[in-house]
């Protein structure tokens, strides 16, 4: 298998360049109910958050708010002295952050939480769990602060009645400062060592020591000597010694080069016989190019028999094709 070593680092910035373990953001608010019989309501809070490296996730925050003395409106109901409440809400969010730029960034959040009324008019007052979401703008003010403006939609549990909740907070970052690393470049390798780069090998795994083309792939010089072999014979005649003698003068002016001599036959007679056929052919080029010049530690001989035919062994042609050696270079 390939190997492509891709490093990636996929984290959404802070603060800038930036990073800090946590985020602390007091803020102050105004919400406008719907359907509850109360009026709108003015508050105050805070927000602690956790920063985390996540390609979903950028933040998880605990936060509470309060707001104190919410007017119930004039709904019949006779409330005496007890016409407002005080509000509590605490909630869980997890919050995701895209950063433009240094400066600017947009983050929506999801979550859940409880709120409760210190008093209680009517069945409309939607105490108890609810769930939220919201959208909001980020503006780096320093290395560590950031102003945020956020608008999100509050719905109860119990009947579904909600209310738009509009902040505006100061994100201060605590703990310890970090850089967010940039994604360094794709580093492409060559698994089989063999000087091609994996996004441009064509044949991978090719076994260390063969020569190569640009492709990667196993450079093969066949002398294709099937019509010099007589039918049972191994003799080589003259009118090819030529194309021996170019392997030979390869061989010679390349000294960190050694071959492989792969000995073949036609169909013609037992698996055993042209086992041994096959072998005695790729000696015999052996012995010519041993003439040449080449020395003898520098080559070597396979035999194939009938295994590996080139042509139709049907025809006389294609069975004069067959009754060949080839010749692999290795490095």
């Amino acid at each position: 298998m390939k190997k492509v070593a891709i490093a990636l680092c996929a984290a959404s910035l802070l603060f800038g360049a930036s990073k800090y373990d946590y985020e602390l953001t007091p803020l102050i608010g105004y919400g406008t109910p719907h359907k509850q019989g109360i009026k709108d309501e003015g508050f105050f809070g805070a927000r602690i958050a956790r920063n985390l490296d996540l390609p979903w996730l950028s933040q998880i925050e605990l936060g509470a708010e309060f707001a104190p003395s919410v007017k119930y409106k004039d709904n019949g109901y006779d409330f005496g002295k007890k016409d407002k409440t005080n509000i509590f809400r605490g909630y869980l969010d997890l919050v995701k952050i895209w950063q433009i730029n240094d400066t600017f960034g947009i983050y929506g959040l999801v979550g859940a939480g409880y709120q409760h009324f210190s008093h209680k008019s009517n069945d409309k007052v939607e105490k108890g769990g609810f769930a939220q979401a919201g959208l909001g703008l980020r503006f780096n003010l320093t290395e560590r602060v950031a102003l945020k403006l956020e608008a999100r939609e509050l719905i109860g549990f119990r009947h579904g009645k909600g209310k738009e909740l509009y902040t505006l907070g100061l994100g201060f970052g605590l703990g310890e400062r970090y850089e967010a690393l940039p994604a360094p470049a794709a580093v492409i390798g060559d698994e089989d060592g063999d000087g091609v780069l994996d996004n441009v090998d064509r044949c991978p795994g090719t076994p260390k020591g063969h020569v190569v083309d640009e492709w990667g792939c196993e450079k093969v010089i066949r002398l294709d000597l099937g019509v010099l072999f007589a039918f049972d014979s191994t003799e080589i005649t003259t009118a090819y010694a030529e194309k021996i003698k170019e392997v030979s003068d390869l061989l010679i002016a390349n000294p960190d080069y050694t071959v492989i001599l792969e000995g073949h036959t036609d169909s013609v007679g037992s698996d055993k016989y042209n086992q041994g056929l096959s072998e005695r052919r790729a000696a015999a080029v052996a012995k010519v190019l041993m003439k040449n010049g080449v020395a003898a530690n520098r080559i070597s001989t396979v035999g194939y028999g009938k295994t590996q035919p080139i042509a139709d062994n049907a025809t006389k042609e294609g069975r004069a094709k067959n009754r060949r050696v080839d010749a692999r270079f290795r490095k």
